[in-house]
C-alpha cells in the first residue's frame, strides 16, 4: 500500500496543488486508523479561492488502492466559506478513519456520532465533483518519462458538508434529488434543507 509513498511524490503533489491555488498550504498530519497503512496529511488553504474560504486537500487516500478507482488513486478536497482551519481538515480525518474501508464514490454520503467541527452540527459529508478545478481532472504525480502504464494518477473528489437529515435525504431518495436542491455548498453554517 505505502511503496510508492516517498518524499518526492508529496512534493509533486504540493507542488501540482500550488500552482492550481496559488497560494502556499498549511500541512498537518492526521494519525490513521492503520498506522502501516502509510501517513494522512491535511493540506489546507487558508484564503483560497477567495479571502474568507477555506480549501483543503488530502494526501494518503492514494496509497490504498479500491477496485472502483481502476488504475488511479483518489484524494478529496473541500471548499468552504469559513475562517476556520479546521473545516479544511475534515476530508483528512474521514481519511484517516476509513481508507481501505470505504470507496470513496462521487454521490455518496458518509456520516460521523459528533460534529466534525466545534459549533456545527455538520457530522456527515457528500462527495461529488470538486469545488477547485483540477484541469483534466486528474493530477499526474509521476516524475520524468515514464511510460503510460506506470503513471501515478490521482483523481480529486469533493467533498461537501452535511447534516444528519441529509444524510438520511440522500438514501431515501438519491444523491441527484439532494443535489439539486437550493442550498449553499460552500457554508458550513447554513440551515438543513432536508
Amino acid at each position: 500500500m505505502v511503496d510508492h509513498d516517498t518524499l518526492d511524490r508529496f512534493d509533486r503533489y504540493c507542488e501540482l496543488l500550488d500552482s492550481l491555488t496559488g497560494a502556499t498550504p498549511v500541512i498537518s498530519d492526521v494519525e490513521p486508523r492503520v498506522a502501516g497503512d502509510g501517513p494522512v496529511r491535511a493540506v489546507s488553504y487558508i484564503g483560497v479561492p477567495e479571502p474568507g474560504y477555506a480549501t483543503g486537500f488530502t494526501y494518503g487516500l492514494s496509497l490504498s488502492s479500491h477496485p472502483d478507482w481502476g488504475p488511479r488513486g483518489r484524494e478529496l478536497s473541500i471548499t468552504v466559506r469559513s475562517d476556520d482551519v479546521e473545516w479544511s481538515r475534515v476530508p483528512a480525518r474521514v481519511v484517516a478513519a476509513l481508507r481501505g474501508i470505504c470507496p470513496f464514490n462521487s454521490g455518496q454520503v458518509l456520516g460521523y456520532m459528533e460534529p466534525y467541527v466545534e459549533g456545527s452540527a455538520m457530522n456527515s459529508i457528500v462527495l461529488a465533483e470538486p469545488a477547485v478545478e483540477c484541469g483534466s481532472g486528474l493530477l499526474d504525480l509521476s516524475h520524468g518519462e515514464i511510460d503510460a502504464k506506470r503513471r501515478d494518477l490521482v483523481e480529486i473528489i469533493g467533498v461537501y458538508p452535511i447534516y444528519s437529515s441529509e444524510r438520511e435525504f440522500v438514501y431515501s431518495r438519491g444523491f441527484d434529488e439532494f443535489w439539486t436542491l437550493g442550498w449553499d455548498r460552500f457554508n458550513p453554517a447554513r440551515a438543513p434543507v432536508a
